[in-house]
């Protein structure tokens, strides 16, 4: 496989600025509005689960002594199973809307005169194919977790047997890696099925994925050092500082400067998501220009007459008809003509 050309990190960095700048404030409000809420929520939703399973608890003892019924204990389960319910919808939801921004600032970077607002996220999220999407997301986890689980099921057993820590934590920084290579394989996946959206009308969602893998082959240690560079260093850096001052504040009782610097990193690194976003999309679009997008599909996508069992009919009926076939129609002369000869 020839190896791809990867990109400057420096003119990565500029045109990453000119993408964002002009339109920041404009996808600020909206993607640090919704990020906001979606988190609210979250905790919100953890909040109520966690009393409720506090209550169980206490349930649990009164069920003991008699001094309460076991269907308090069957609604509280059901309360669980609703509030963990409540938070996947959450998080598909805001799944969906980072993929709702990540498109816009695509389309803003194939056309300038595409704007950056609530708007057109808005726009965007409304024409998501959701169905689609949500199963990529599934597919993505499953594989990640498949890849993950031999690694976690080998370091529960050795935890489990002995009292060296060094091959257990060992074995799960190798998991670690294992889980990060493979996303960084993925991280495509919904660039590459947008560009190929109509062909996987009825076909496997995991092609987006397929397609990924071969489209990240020779880009990912550059996609690793953009991100690095781009998007963990700088919240690291802005944690680090804030989050420190916030940890002096509570060490020192200060609790003036424990909740401001609670708050700045927050808002901070809410404020840095529109670069976080609009970096998935730069790279893709950059990295496209130098890549056979139909060659990373090849061999992925059934044919139409599969897909729709139209080519297994001939199979099954081609026999039959040729036994159905009528006997070829003989002149009469030529029956008279065999007549004869069996005579003679």
């Amino acid at each position: 496989m020839k190896k791809q050309q990867g990109l400057s990190l420096s003119s990565f960095i500029q045109a990453l600025k000119a993408l964002v700048k002009p339109h920041y404030f404009s996808a600020m409000w909206s993607i640090g509005g919704i990020t906001i809420i979606y988190f609210a929520l979250l905790c919100v939703a953890s909040l109520l689960m966690t009393n409720v399973a506090q209550s169980m608890m206490m349930s649990v003892m009164m069920i003991m002594y008699g001094m309460a019924s076991p269907m308090a204990l069957l609604l509280g389960l059901l309360e669980i199973l609703a509030g963990l319910v409540i938070m996947a919808a959450l998080t598909f939801f805001y799944s969906f809307f980072t993929v709702a921004v990540q498109y816009t600032y695509q389309d803003h970077l194939l056309d300038p005169d595409q704007p950056v607002s609530a708007g057109s996220i808005w726009l965007h999220f409304k024409h998501l194919r959701k169905n689609q999407l949500w199963r990529i997301a599934l597919y993505t986890g499953l594989f990640i977790f498949l890849w993950s689980l031999p690694l976690d099921i080998v370091a529960r057993i050795v935890g489990g047997m002995t009292h060296n820590a060094i091959w257990f934590y060992g074995i799960r920084i190798v998991n670690e890696i294992i889980v990060i290579w493979k996303g960084i394989e993925y991280a495509q996946a919904y660039f590459l099925y947008r560009d190929k959206q109509p062909q996987f009308l009825g076909q496997s969602m995991r092609h987006a994925l397929t397609a990924s893998r071969r489209f990240m082959g020779g880009r990912k240690w550059n996609y690793l050092l953009i991100c690095l560079f781009v998007e963990v260093l700088p919240m690291v850096v802005w944690t680090v500082i804030f989050g420190g001052l916030a940890y002096y504040g509570n060490y020192t009782a200060t609790y003036v400067l424990f909740y401001i610097g609670l708050l700045i990193t927050i808002l901070g690194l809410i404020c840095y998501l529109p670069v976080v976003f609009a970096t998935g999309s730069l790279f893709y679009v950059r990295s496209k220009e130098t890549a056979d997008v139909n060659a990373d599909f090849r061999d992925t996508f059934k044919p139409v007459a599969v897909l729709t069992g139209e080519a297994f009919v001939h199979e099954v009926y081609a026999p039959k008809k040729e036994q159905e076939q009528p006997s070829p129609t003989v002149k009469p002369e030529e029956k008279k003509k065999t007549e004869a000869k069996k005579e003679d």
